[in-house]
């Protein structure tokens, strides 16, 4: 049981740490203490090697350029030197490029990100920021900082027949709950914490784990956080809001608007004779 479960994790990007120690376990709830998210037995290590909470921006790069190159090398070593080769070092190239210049600052400037599924796992003015990264099968990582340290990473899974997760939410939700070893805790909607999907959230020793239902997409999204900034990161959030990002600049407002003291000299065109009251 134990080998299958690491075999299965390993395909969703994340391998079995050790056992937690009995302090890391959940004490009994109260009687009447609302339920939360279950306390799992094991920690775990996301793929690849060297990617662990609090690595900077520039160490993520070094951890996908090792990672890309070990991923290349059966195939690099099999091939004869020339055109197919370049290919492939180019490809090679471009991949690592792409964690580099995909970097997204959350500063003080709008990004367009709001407009999309993430929003709400950001906030502006507090230090944070994202990098994307695309892994083998198409899959697409999102990697969160805050004050340039990794703290979160955002996987997006195809939904299907032939999906690690299964072809709807209820099959995803089972599948995690049986791969990550217990059964989570089910949120709805609530935009007051920046939630706008259905979720089912587990949590171990060191980490939060989130399955986030965007089933209309034909996505399941499986984000992993550092348990400790997630606690406090929303204080940060509410207190350093962006604020309106369709309002105009005073200073374009000023160039772009017309002085309401000062009278035009002509509102416009003649307006024609109405020709049917001339008509008996």
């Amino acid at each position: 049981m134990t080998h299958k479960l690491w075999i299965s994790l390993v395909a969703l990007g994340v391998c079995v740490g050790g056992l937690s120690g009995t302090s890391a376990m959940a004490k009994p709830a109260a009687p009447k203490a609302a339920p939360g998210p279950a306390m799992l037995k094991r920690d775990f290590q996301i793929a690849p090697n060297g990617l662990r909470w609090g690595i900077s921006f520039p160490m993520l790069g070094k951890v996908y350029d090792d990672a890309y190159d070990a991923e290349y090398a059966p195939v690099l070593t099999k091939t004869d030197p020339g055109r197919q080769m370049e290919l492939l070092e180019a490809e090679i190239a471009d991949k690592k490029a792409l964690v580099r210049r995909g970097k997204v600052e959350f500063g003080s400037t709008p990004t367009g990100v709001d407009s999309t599924p993430l929003a709400g796992e950001f906030g502006y003015n507090n230090g944070e920021s994202m990098a994307k990264v695309i892994l083998n099968g198409g899959t697409v990582r999102y990697l969160f900082f805050y004050t340039d340290r990794l703290w979160k990473v955002y996987d997006e899974y195809k939904l299907g027949k032939t999906s690690k997760l299964g072809a709807s939410w209820e099959d995803a939700v089972k599948a995690l709950s049986e791969l990550l070893g217990g059964p989570a805790q089910m949120l709805g909607p609530d935009g007051s914490v920046g939630r706008s999907f259905d979720e089912a959230v587990w949590v171990t020793a060191t980490m939060q784990i989130r399955a986030i239902n965007r089933s209309h997409q034909n996505v399941v999204a499986v984000a992993w956080a550092d348990r400790a900034v997630t606690e406090k990161i929303g204080a940060g959030r509410k207190s350093n809001k962006l604020g309106n990002p369709t309002a105009m600049d005073s200073k374009v407002r000023d160039v772009t608007q017309p002085d309401p003291n000062i009278k035009p000299m002509r509102s416009g065109p003649d307006k024609p004779e109405d020709t049917k009251k001339s008509k008996k």
